[in-house]
């Protein structure tokens, strides 16, 4: 596996790798029955979607994001939610020296476990896809189907998300959609922050892309 593919892992353990809080958050990986090769499929998942959304002469490259905390905060008050870590992982997809777009993971909270989401934006920060990465609960598991998530394809920071106005309900997924839904808005309003900073240009050092065009 190369340097690429153990970004995420190398992350988590560099992260926790201290004493007692290390023990603690090996505790919380067995509860919640995650593990490393979990993390490593999410990265993978990741990658396989952005493949499929861009040409095969596009490249991508990972970045850990720590979100300011003046930006967290007023994210957090206007999406009426809070992040569950001091960051975000981004992928910026570029082709030569144009910048084609980006792709933000994160998680928030359903009913009592984590929902991993992923939001590939455009350059000017427009929703072009949203993906369930990973849905852990019994029941809401709708909130996944392409239908549902296309409601948000074209939104960006300006639009409010609000479920039953915005975004359409889901009968047995009510916790879980507003959840999501604010987590993408949060997201929207993190990429209009990236952007507008010119915190990541292009070229860098890249994974290229390998799969034909959409």
């Amino acid at each position: 596996m190369g340097k690429k593919q153990n970004y995420l892992i190398w992350d988590l353990v560099i992260t926790f790798n201290n004493g007692i809080f290390r023990m603690k958050i090996s505790i919380f990986l067995f509860l919640f029955g995650i593990n490393i090769s979990v993390v490593a499929d999410i990265q993978s998942d990741v990658e396989e979607i952005l493949k499929s959304e861009f040409t095969s002469n596009c490249e991508i490259s990972l970045h850990k994001q720590e979100l300011p905390d003046e930006l967290k905060s007023q994210t957090e008050k206007q999406a009426q939610q809070k992040f569950l870590k001091s960051y975000v992982y981004i992928w910026k997809i570029c082709r030569q020296d144009s910048l084609k777009g980006f792709a933000v993971l994160d998680n928030t909270y359903g009913k009592s476990l984590p929902i991993t989401f992923l939001v590939v934006f455009s350059p000017a920060a427009e929703i072009l896809r949203v993906d369930i990465i990973r849905y852990r609960e019994p029941y809401g598991g709708a909130i996944g189907s392409r239908r549902w998530l296309d409601q948000f394809i074209g939104k960006s920071s300006g639009e409010e998300f609000k479920v039953d106005r915005d975004i359409d309900s889901i009968s047995g997924a009510t916790i879980s959609v507003n959840s999501v839904a604010r987590g993408v808005q949060k997201l929207t309003l993190v990429m209009e922050h990236i952007i507008s900073e010119k915190l990541f240009n292009c070229p860098t050092s890249h994974l290229p892309i390998k799969s034909a065009a959409k």
